[in-house]
């Protein structure tokens, strides 16, 4: 029998790593059907004026459109079949890309003329930076119907957690995921960190792995809230990245991998889903809660943003589809079947992975506001290419 290397690593994970995760490890996730029938969603319960009259011309327009994150089968599933089951007569034409490749996709199609999607859900960067500024986002707000998504008391500190920084609003946060820094259990001692300049003890040099937050993707909400800290900043990166020889990769699954097998004792800015994956299978990989840390943590929407684009050839079906995606039933599904915590503290709790969640007590900034997106990939790249060419690395 051949196994693959990950399942070498969770046979191998030993006892006490199992136990300390144990603690941390969220419930089993459940089947899509169960939740579905004991929560509300558009069509169920308290309808405003004229709602009746939108669902019927979105079943007449049959479609909806959608741009969406390349978040694995789950979240493709929720965004497309859960939808479906919940809203007959209205068909999902789903795309799934990254962000970088979606935006990119979106503004060259409506400069040929052609205006394909309705909605877009993922990151806040691309649609409040890169759809937003080119007029390709509409106003959202006019779109959020439903008294359920209306209810700031449903959503965590009582408000709509948008990302734009002015009015038209275009962007609506949905999740919120503490953002990790991850640790092999068997070879660092959370209790060590306090600060995150606990990171320059000479002590991690050589056994640090890293995303290169040079590039657009997983790390960026925790290196600009690194860079936007007033009590971290540039100078905080630059000792990061030219003192603890820090090794880059751009694969996911290999830093975590790497983290697990002991060939690293830590990874940074790595992306939330594959230390998920890692802790479900018994390997000794956990994030630190960010607010044991003096300095604070942020929360990221991960890919869990939606929008509404301008020019939407199924204005109806959008609009179904947006406060369907903001109700109970889909926020549900999604925070027990893949684990990111729902910003509706409606939902419960129940499948969110602990180390996600803020702490009580705890300091966070909403990374995923267009204050903190403004801080670019350039950015970042000229405080890494300086403080690699500072340790000879360039």
């Amino acid at each position: 029998m051949q196994w693959t290397r990950r399942e070498f690593l969770s046979g191998m994970a030993a006892a006490g790593a199992a136990a300390f995760l144990g603690g941390c490890a969220p419930a089993a996730a459940p089947t899509s059907s169960a939740p579905a029938a004991q929560t509300s969603g558009p069509g169920s319960g308290a309808t405003p004026e004229g709602w009746d009259a939108i669902v019927e011309a979105a079943r007449r327009e049959g479609t909806v459109a959608v741009y969406g994150p390349t978040g694995g089968n789950d979240v493709q599933d929720i965004l497309t079949t859960e939808f479906e089951n919940a809203n007959p007569g209205i068909t999902v034409d789903g795309l799934f890309l990254s962000q970088t490749v979606e935006v990119s996709r979106a503004l060259t199609e409506r400069a040929a003329g052609r205006f394909i999607p309705d909605v877009c859900v993922g990151g806040t960067s691309g649609m409040v930076l890169g759809l937003k500024q080119a007029g390709a986002m509409a106003p959202l707000q006019p779109a959020l119907l439903l008294p359920e998504v209306l209810d700031t008391s449903a959503w965590y500190q009582n408000q709509l957690w948008w990302a734009d920084a002015a009015e038209p609003y275009t962007c609506l946060m949905f999740l919120g995921v503490v953002e990790p820094m991850v640790i092999n259990t068997q070879l660092v001692d959370p209790s060590q960190f306090s600060s995150y300049y606990d990171l320059l003890d000479p002590k991690w040099k050589g056994k640090i792995v890293a995303t290169d937050i040079r590039q657009p993707g997983p790390g960026g909400v925790m290196s600009r809230f690194m860079y936007k800290s007033p009590d971290l900043g540039p100078p905080f990166l630059d000792r990061l990245f030219s003192e603890m020889d820090i090794t880059l990769s751009s694969d996911q699954r290999q830093i975590i991998d790497w983290v697990a097998e002991g060939r690293y004792s830590l990874g940074l800015f790595t992306s939330t889903i594959e230390p998920l994956v890692a802790a479900r299978q018994g390997l000794p990989v956990v994030p630190i809660a960010a607010g044991q840390f003096k300095e604070g943590g942020v929360i990221g929407p991960e890919n869990g943003s939606i929008g509404l684009i301008d020019q939407a050839p199924h204005p109806n079906a959008a609009k179904v589809y947006i406060n369907w995606m903001l109700g109970k039933q889909a926020q549900r599904l999604w925070q027990q079947r893949v684990g990111d915590p729902s910003l509706r503290i409606d939902v419960g709790r129940d499948g969110a992975f602990p180390p996600y969640l803020p702490q009580e007590g705890g300091r966070y900034v909403n990374g995923g506001t267009e204050e903190y997106s403004l801080v670019t990939a350039q950015s970042m790249s000229d405080v890494v290419n300086a403080a690699l060419a500072k340790a000879g690395r360039a």
